[in-house]
């Protein structure tokens, strides 16, 4: 029961970002904007989990249980008023308030897993079953006709808020009713403080930055090879449902000692995954390069997030890893879009070979006390 309850708090947690491309798709349709302006006001979201993940901390370890609550009732609210065509002031508060409360179900796991001696299978079980449940939803949205041009996306975020919170609301009776020293795994305490996380920090930063670009212009590649926009959404989100099965990588026997060699294994995945999909000129590859990168991507994410946890006192360190991430993201983002432009999808590949080639020597720094590399 334990997992379940994380997974649904993580889910209604990423459940914004994991659906962006129809939450901007849906936005441009219905309140008449432009792809930037659609983008800057779903963003507001974005901005809602950082000032979230920065400020919640110590205030959800003091009152876990009435902030939890109270964000679950707020989220819900926010969804199901996001369906209404609603002035784009009122919507933009509408998002930001969302990824405020988003961002207190990011903290709430954090402090659940802090210091926990099962982090490492705990984040491969909560990452596998919570992106199941959103890229379900995602996928059952693509197979609806007009889905994010019109109010479904948005309902769809309610009904999960819903249905989710349930469960999620439950995630308090998980905080540690003590805050232990940071265990040590196996083969010896993890040696190097805070220049671990930072160096883990540093592969976070290179992994999203690859990840968030290859999103950005995926549709983009995908009209580029003739395939319609219809096809395009059914093949991304299937992939990103397969993908999450990545998260229990980590966990096979063979690879739980050798977290070093992991994680560089799933670089080079990346990497070649990402010239796959760039390089296809039809759906089966284009299909295969998506689903091995998000793969390779949620593997490393069980193995950082399961690092970061091992050594996070109070959660903390892992809302500090999400600020990171929207670094990431934003750099990936724009930088992927800019040489898309002006290089075409060669020049994406040699972006990800730059950022992800830049993170092997992190991850095998960061990785150094483990075991076995």
């Amino acid at each position: 029961m334990r997992t379940i309850i994380l997974a649904c708090t993580w889910a209604l947690g990423i459940g914004g970002t994991t659906m962006m491309p129809l939450l901007v798709t849906s936005a441009m349709a219905r309140l008449h904007l432009d792809e930037g302006q659609a983008t800057m006001l779903v963003g507001a979201e974005m901005i809602g989990m950082l000032i979230g993940c920065i400020v919640l901390p110590p205030l959800a370890r003091r009152l876990p249980s009435p902030l939890t609550a109270g964000a679950l009732v707020l989220l819900a609210l926010c969804q199901a008023a996001s369906t209404l065509t609603l002035p784009v002031p009122v919507f933009s508060v509408l998002r930001l308030a969302a990824g405020l409360c988003e961002a207190q179900m990011i903290v709430m796991v954090g402090i659940c897993l802090a210091c926990h001696r099962d982090a490492e299978r705990l984040w491969g079980l909560v990452l596998l079953v919570s992106g199941l449940a959103v890229a379900g939803v995602f996928t059952a949205l693509t197979l609806f006709p007009d889905a994010a041009s019109g109010a479904a996306v948005w309902q769809g975020l309610a009904l999960m808020a819903l249905v989710l919170g349930v469960v999620a609301v439950r995630v308090p009776s998980l905080v540690p009713a003590t805050v232990s020293a940071p265990v040590a795994h196996e083969g010896g305490r993890r040696r190097g403080g805070m220049g671990g996380i930072w160096l883990a920090w540093g592969v976070f930063a290179g992994v999203y930055s690859v990840q968030a670009g290859v999103w950005a212009v995926s549709a983009l590649q995908g009209e580029r090879i003739g395939l319609t926009l219809p096809q395009i959404g059914v093949l991304l989100s299937v992939s990103s449902l397969l993908g999450f099965f990545g998260a229990v990588v980590p966990a096979i026997p063979a690879l739980a000692a050798r977290r070093g060699l992991t994680v560089i294994g799933a670089l080079a995945v990346m990497f070649a995954s990402v010239a796959c999909f760039f390089l296809a000129h039809g759906a089966v590859l284009y299909f295969v390069g998506q689903l091995m990168l998000n793969a390779a991507f949620y593997t490393i994410m069980a193995v950082l997030n399961s690092f970061i946890s091992a050594q996070d006192r109070d959660g903390s360190l892992l809302s500090r890893s999400v600020v990171v991430t929207f670094a990431a993201v934003a750099l990936g983002t724009v930088g992927a879009g800019e040489l898309f432009q002006d290089a075409g999808g060669v020049g994406v590949i040699v972006f990800a070979l730059l950022a992800l080639a830049g993170s092997v020597p992190l991850g095998l720094k960061a990785f150094s006390a483990s075991p076995a590399l």
